[in-house]
């Protein structure tokens, strides 16, 4: 180790503290709903979908599913972002992590990400018609 205890001590510290996000991030699941409940989409804290379920009455929504499928995933991610947000600051609000962040930022020219807009059902259902077209363009085997 270092000769100097006190970055000694703040290099532990982080790594305590990343270990602790870490292990946090790992069980943040997002989860919401939509078509009245009949569509739960669960989603882990990268947004990955980790379980679609789909109830009583869900196939009775027709040409709404996919989109509503759609609505409850995007709705699920916006769920656990948050949940990672929080699960993050113990980091993100330590001075000296954001001041690591911030000269990341200076260093390559990026300026912080604008926080991403809740997309209308007009977009969801353009999103989902692009898919859709893509899959049936390039084949559902990919």
């Amino acid at each position: 180790m270092n000769d100097n205890p006190d970055i000694d001590a703040a290099i532990e510290e982080m790594k305590t503290k990343a270990a602790q996000v870490q292990a946090a991030l790992a069980e943040i699941r997002g989860t919401a709903t939509a078509g009245n409940g009949a569509i739960t989409a669960i989603v882990d804290s990268g947004g990955h979908l980790r379980d679609l379920k789909l109830h009583r009455g869900a196939l009775q929504l027709g040409d709404k599913l996919a989109g509503m499928i759609l609505q409850a995933t995007a709705a699920a991610e916006r769920d656990a972002a948050a949940k990672a947000e929080l699960a993050l600051r113990p980091l993100t609000q330590d001075q000296r992590v954001e001041a690591g962040m911030r000269t990341i930022r200076e260093t390559l020219g990026r300026p912080e990400a604008p926080a991403p807009k809740a997309l209308t059902e007009e977009e969801i259902q353009a999103a989902d018609d692009a898919y859709f077209a893509r899959r049936n363009q390039q084949g559902w085997n990919r």
